[in-house]
């Protein structure tokens, strides 16, 4: 019976290891069958997200290969980059094809910084800079125990009104330093400038040779008229003295100022030269005793241009050329200029007359030969 017993025993205690080890086990397979499903889901998601672009390309490329447009979508995708390259490129040939800046103007190695007579602008700044010291003085005077006058204390209340103008003045632009549009109307006869037509301006303004860009030398004034034709376009600044112009920059103006004042004095003694003349002929009235001598700048039919006393240019009409000069013709009788006698830049004496009828200054080769019979 204890042997039985022993065996019922041991058969009971395998039967309850038995259980204990098959819930183990299930529970063992549940967590791997549970591990199994995510790593599955998971693969699944990332299966998903790898492959579906590939698939949907293979399916749009096979819809594409059926229509015969595959070909087509593969130089259209190749396009945008060979596009893109270009316009990366585009730039960089653009940039070198651009011609460099011109440099900058530098100052000859003996430039002095010029001094000008006071603007307008700056005039009115030291009127109201000295007001304001004016105040401060006082106002010193008070803070070491000076008693002021009431017309003193009255003073000290306009500082903050003269500190506020004097800022609206500072920064306000100097007129010379404004570059305007202009148009050339004439080229000035004696040639010491041209007159323009300035936006803004009721009156003609000059553009003196001394301030051209570059300035022309007196001695070869005839210059101008390579320059400057009537009716050119140009952009000028107003000088600081308000009637003149000029088309260099304001750092140009300064770098040339002594070349500049040095043409301008010699232009000063020229126009003063050639006045005193032109009143003595029109005080005379009659040609001139003096030959001068000229140099042809222009050859018309019936006349010819010279210039004398270097700027001034005249008219010399063909009755009043040489007679190896000129030709009748046959049909009018009228003297005409041999063009193939006379040229640009031959050099002539002229006497000269004063005409009032057409207020200008005239002259002649042949009137000492009038003159000798007269």
């Amino acid at each position: 019976e204890e042997e039985e017993e022993e065996e019922e025993e041991e058969e009971v205690g395998e039967e309850e290891d038995w259980a204990v080890g098959d819930d183990g086990a299930e529970e063992v397979a549940a967590a791997a069958d549970e591990e199994a499903g995510e790593a599955e889901a998971e693969a699944e998601v990332n299966d998903t997200a790898g492959e579906s672009p590939e698939t949907s390309t293979e399916e749009s490329d096979e819809a594409k290969e059926e229509t015969g447009d595959w070909a087509e979508d593969q130089e259209a995708h190749a396009a945008p980059g060979e596009d893109d390259a270009a316009a990366d490129e585009a730039p960089v040939e653009e940039q070198e094809e651009q011609p460099e800046p011109a440099p900058a103007p530098q100052p000859p190695k003996d430039y002095v910084k010029p001094t000008y007579p006071p603007t307008a602008r700056e005039k009115e700044m030291l009127k109201l800079q000295k007001k304001i010291r004016e105040i401060e003085d006082l106002e010193r005077k008070q803070q070491e125990g000076t008693k002021l006058a009431a017309n003193q204390e009255a003073k000290l209340l306009k500082k903050p009104g003269l500190l506020e103008e004097l800022e609206i003045v500072e920064k306000s632009v100097e007129p010379h330093t404004i570059e305007w549009s202009a148009v050339v109307q004439e080229v000035m006869n004696p040639m010491f400038g041209v007159m323009l037509k300035v936006d803004g301006q009721s009156e003609l303004m000059q553009l003196s040779a001394a301030y051209m860009n570059p300035p022309i030398q007196p001695d070869n004034l005839g210059e101008i008229v390579n320059r400057y034709t009537r009716g050119q376009d140009l952009k000028v600044r107003i000088r600081r003295d308000g009637s003149t112009c000029t088309d260099m920059s304001v750092d140009e103006e300064d770098m040339t100022w002594q070349e500049s004042e040095a043409i301008a004095a010699q232009l000063k003694t020229m126009k003063d030269e050639d006045k005193k003349k032109v009143d003595d002929l029109w005080e005379a009235g009659t040609w001139s005793d003096e030959e001068v001598e000229g140099t042809v700048v222009s050859v018309k039919d019936q006349c010819i241009f010279v210039r004398v006393m270097g700027a001034r240019e005249v008219r010399v009409s063909s009755a009043d050329m040489s007679s190896k000069l000129v030709t009748k013709d046959p049909i009018s009788k009228v003297a005409k200029t041999k063009r193939d006698e006379v040229k640009v830049g031959m050099e002539v004496n002229l006497r000269l007359k004063y005409d009032y009828r057409n207020d200008r200054v005239i002259g002649s080769m042949i009137v000492q030969i009038q003159n000798g019979a007269a």
